[in-house]
């Protein structure tokens, strides 16, 4: 007895209308809806918002503090210069102006044409480094007792402020193309080697707090990219030592700064400018004395609108004007960390977060200055404070981590 097998029940209308009429025709499935085709983003801290969107909110909103108290800080001492309260901040609306230029091109360039010009401008960073500390150069200009730029008459760049994104791109090429050499320490030969020669440079251009902060830099993108700890804690200690180095045996006004920091009642001279900002921050109060009735920039508190602009806001905008600063860094710092946390290459998520430490960590020193918790330090607050080279290279910043987040 032969047995029959039986056909297979249909589940479909059109496997059933081809087994009644013998035929075989295939099922055409319908296609998946867009909403389940796409593939959903992670939510972090920013829930559901585009990260770039609270990027360029956040910046925006911090420039326009800076261009709104530049003014209110600058008035006096502008006047005295040029006799026109609108000078100082005039040179900061151009270079605003040409930030955000230079932004919005950055956040068109591909990832991989970054990758490709990091070794190229770490070179030009080492050159313009080494310009600056020639002497008799026409070309470095100082200021404050400090030579520190390039530039021709009027127009003057700071090199060592395009050392810090030109550090996180190269470092980023260098831990993603060779990351097999992480774990065994091999790739910081070239690390301490580049790094050592910037930082020396920068170094002797009297710019310690910049030397400080390309180490803390390096340390944090070694961190992320998978170096040993111990490793990484031994690398700090060594920076820690060389910048005790420095504060005591190089320059005399840096002790000087380091004994009133620790002692400010007794060293009133030396730790003069942060006494002054605190007292601008204490007279405040909660809300502030007004838009423009600082009494710090009438001479107490010398170059009010640079490093020490906090004390400023504090004292015109009160305890809600420094929390609203405070606040607008750190929801920078989630944002740039939620681009960095999106991307799936190396590259891409060091970069990211290399950019987000660099701003985050300058603002944490400039702010702990200046309520003296740290001891003073030549840099500025990140989008606020008066500097034009600060703000270009602040905002160049920005443009990359956009580019980033739209290459996601």
């Amino acid at each position: 007895m032969t047995a029959t097998r039986r056909p297979r029940a249909s589940t479909n209308a059109g496997s059933a209308k081809a087994g009644a009429s013998g035929r075989t025709t295939s099922v055409r499935r319908r296609p998946a809806p867009k909403s389940a085709r796409k593939r959903s983003a992670p939510v972090g801290l920013l829930g559901g918002v585009r990260p770039e969107a609270v990027l360029i909110v956040t910046v925006g909103l911090l420039c326009a503090i800076g261009l709104l108290m530049v003014y209110s800080a600058s008035s006096v001492e502008s006047v005295k210069e040029t006799g026109s309260t609108w000078s100082i901040v005039a040179r900061q609306i151009v270079w605003f102006s040409l930030g955000c230029v230079v932004a919005f091109a950055v956040s068109r360039v591909p990832l991989t044409t970054m990758r490709r010009v990091a070794g190229p401008m770490m070179g030009l960073v080492l050159i313009c480094l080494v310009l600056v500390v020639v002497p008799d150069n026409p070309l470095a200009q100082g200021a404050n007792g400090a030579t520190r730029w390039l530039g021709y008459r009027s127009f003057g760049f700071q090199p060592s402020e395009l050392a810090k994104p030109v550090l996180v791109l190269w470092l980023a090429q260098l831990l993603a193309t060779r990351q097999r050499d992480i774990v065994d320490n091999t790739i910081l030969k070239p690390i301490c080697v580049i790094v050592g020669l910037m930082g020396a440079l920068v170094l002797a251009g009297d710019d310690l707090g910049t030397t400080m902060l390309l180490g803390l830099i390096v340390l944090v993108m070694l961190l992320l990219a998978g170096s040993p700890l111990r490793t990484v804690a031994t690398l700090a200690g060594v920076l820690g030592m060389v910048s005790v180095g420095a504060l005591l045996f190089l320059e005399q006004f840096r002790v000087e700064r380091l004994m009133a920091f620790l002692d400010p009642d007794k060293n009133t001279s030396a730790g003069y400018q942060v006494l002054q900002s605190q007292i601008g921050l204490a007279s405040g109060g909660f809300f502030g004395s007004g838009p423009g009735y600082s009494r710090a920039k009438w001479g107490f508190l010398p170059e009010a609108h640079t490093d020490f602009i906090l004390a400023v806001i504090g004292e015109e905008f009160g305890l809600v004007g420094t929390v609203l600063v405070i606040s607008l860094f750190l929801v920078f710092a989630i944002a740039g960390c939620t681009i960095a946390m999106r991307r799936t290459d190396v590259f891409g998520r060091l970069v990211a977060f290399g950019i987000t430490a660099w701003i985050g960590f300058q603002a944490l020193i400039n702010i702990g200055v200046a309520v003296g918790t740290l001891p003073t330090k030549g840099i500025t607050l990140p989008f606020v404070s008066y500097g034009g080279s600060s703000l270009l290279m602040s905002l160049a910043g920005v443009g990359v981590l956009i580019a980033i987040a739209r290459d996601s």
